[in-house]
């Protein structure tokens, strides 16, 4: 899930979520799973400093907290949400969906201990995936693109737990349902959403149909259909979606200096080429190393990666870089790491 922003209605919308949505439905342990997929370190000098600086971010980002009568600690991903407990600076959140989750998956060619560790709490807390973002990882039955949960954008608490420092994390879980409406019309809207849709169609054998899925979110066929709103725009260096268009028109019209881009949704995008062995593909091959780049401009001088960074006309950065988050960092790692499913 987005998090990180300050104002709600872009957030619901770089989520791709409705408002009125339900009471949480009854929550399942979600038993643990298998990888499908492994990972290595990088190759390159340039791309492994880059990927060992933002795993040291996940490092200094990593709590441990223990619920009353257990021994066992729990390591989390933790950070300082504007947006949740605005007015208690020592209040973190612990999003275990996607940034606990990714960061396991993320750190396992660097210390696999530490991701052992990550895991192992995850599945203590019975929060081991939500089906929807971990089919990065395995294949999922149904694909749950609707959120469960009342609040949307934070998910539900699982508890407030004091950790080092006199602060506390407040360990957040987000519950996913299906609804045949969701599944046809967010993969339709949303970058991220199209790439999950076609990590489900890959792993269930049918690659054609995951390839044109793939592909329809990196090639602009507004000429051909108007509705078409998942693109890759070349010439800016950066991905548009449903979310995004209107920052993007006004970007385009010179209403606005910048765009804000979505980096998550870029990294999962290529994660995906990965993973589904589609770096060469021709559609592709020409655009990925200017999509690396645009995903590793918004590299923090801590490490981390911004979720949203502000991108001129020109194609550079602007100066305000917002802040950090799990989610962000830890798929940026994993687009670097995975390997070719075989």
């Amino acid at each position: 899930m987005s998090r990180f922003i300050t104002a709600l209605g872009l957030m619901s919308t770089c989520l791709g979520l409705g408002l009125g949505l339900g009471p949480v439905e009854a929550r399942q342990p979600r038993a643990a799973w298998t990888d499908s997929v492994s990972y290595r370190r990088p190759d390159d000098a340039g791309t492994s400093a880059r990927a060992l600086r933002a795993v040291d971010w996940l490092k200094r980002h990593t709590v441990t907290f223990a619920r009353p009568g257990e021994d066992e600690s729990i390591p989390v991903i933790a950070w300082k949400d504007p947006t949740l407990a605005p007015d208690e600076p020592k209040v973190l959140a612990g999003y275990l969906i996607t940034d606990t989750l990714w960061a396991a998956k993320a750190l396992k060619p660097f210390d696999p201990e530490a991701a052992e560790a990550m895991e192992r709490g995850l599945q203590r807390l019975g929060a081991y995936g939500n089906g929807l973002q971990d089919v990065l990882f395995h294949p999922i039955d149904r694909m749950l693109h609707r959120p469960a949960d009342v609040d949307f954008v934070h998910g539900h608490s699982l508890g407030r737990f004091p950790i080092d420092g006199g602060r506390s994390v407040d360990v957040r879980d987000f519950l996913q349902k299906w609804d045949a409406g969701f599944e046809v019309g967010h993969p339709a809207r949303f970058a991220e959403h199209a790439a999950y849709q076609a990590l489900h169609d890959f792993w269930k054998g049918r690659k054609d149909q995951a390839r044109r899925r793939i592909l329809g979110i990196v090639k602009d066929d507004r000429g051909a259909d108007p509705d078409d709103a998942v693109f890759w725009d070349d010439r800016a260096g950066v991905l548009v979606d449903y979310a995004s268009q209107k920052d993007w028109l006004r970007f385009q019209s010179g209403a606005s200096a910048a765009y804000p881009h979505c980096s998550f949704k870029l990294g999962v995008l290529l994660y995906a080429f990965r993973l589904m062995g589609l770096e060469t593909d021709d559609a592709i091959a020409p655009r990925l190393e200017k999509m690396r780049r645009r995903l590793w401009s918004a590299q923090t001088e801590e490490g981390g990666i911004a979720h949203f960074i502000d991108v001129r006309r020109d194609g550079e950065v602007a100066p305000r870089n917002r802040g950090a988050t799990g989610e962000a960092t830890a798929i940026a790692i994993l687009s670097e790491t995975v390997e070719a499913a075989k």
